[in-house]
């Protein structure tokens, strides 16, 4: 069965010097796995299109039979980072890549969360504005397409965030789970931002601390997640902002 169809590129895997397993996310056909074939003259320039979040416009050829997908054809559409120089946000693509990889299991169409992942690579493409907020905006708005929204509820009353409830509390119940009040008004504002107004300048210890508890926020409501690999280079590179 050929189906063509726009695809957000998640990952690829070298197969053979000429070949690539590739991680996607189709408008067409949710997650599926592709074997990307090419010369070994043009293998790198091959490499280029499947960077994370690239767009690309391709055709299936799928078999029930088979776990890893052919294609007939793989063309570039759009691509965030395709200043190569613009390490924040090569590193913030990888980030969002590899929670989609890891956090998103069925196969099959999803045209709400397709757009949204649209959406998301075009604030990271447009931005000419600071984006260090933006990955953590994603997991605020990918929680809840998930099933797991995060509750905004911070007031004088509940001025702590917790990450088991996800939700702001009267009280601070411990290190591991709790936000002390500054990170949590930190916290509370990009809960109401949105990639255009997310812009806010927030310490990089607060951004760092914010990522790891609403991963282990992910982690509690999900199995899927392990360890985000990219977590670390992202760190590196906003601990010299």
């Amino acid at each position: 069965m050929l189906i063509p169809t726009e695809a957000i590129i998640l990952n690829r895997i070298k197969y053979t010097d000429n070949s690539f397993v590739v991680n996607m996310f189709s408008e067409a056909c949710g997650k599926i796995s592709v074997l990307a074939r090419t010369s070994t003259r043009k293998a790198e320039q091959k490499a280029n299109i499947f960077a994370p979040l690239n767009i690309v416009r391709t055709e299936l050829r799928l078999k029930d039979t088979r776990s890893v997908q052919g294609m007939s054809y793989c063309e570039l559409v759009k691509s965030p980072t395709a200043i190569d120089s613009d390490v924040v946000r090569i590193c913030i693509s990888q980030f969002i890549a590899e929670v989609i990889m890891k956090m998103v299991k069925e196969e099959e169409q999803n045209p709400a969360l397709y757009q949204f992942f649209k959406s998301t690579i075009e604030a990271i493409e447009a931005s000419d504005n600071n984006i260090v907020n933006l990955h953590i905006i994603f997991l605020k708005d990918f929680a809840r397409h998930l099933g797991f929204e995060i509750t905004n509820n911070y007031c004088t009353e509940t001025p702590y965030f917790n990450s088991r409830e996800g939700m702001f509390l009267p009280f601070f119940t411990s290190e591991e789970e709790s936000f002390d009040k500054q990170l949590s008004l930190a916290f509370s504002t990009i809960l109401g931002a949105s990639y255009e107004t997310g812009n806010m300048k927030i310490p990089y210890a607060y951004r760092k601390e914010i990522i790891r508890q609403m991963l282990e926020y992910y982690k509690i409501h999900t199995e899927n997640l392990s360890e985000i690999k990219s977590l670390k280079v992202l760190n590196e590179v906003f601990g010299n902002d």
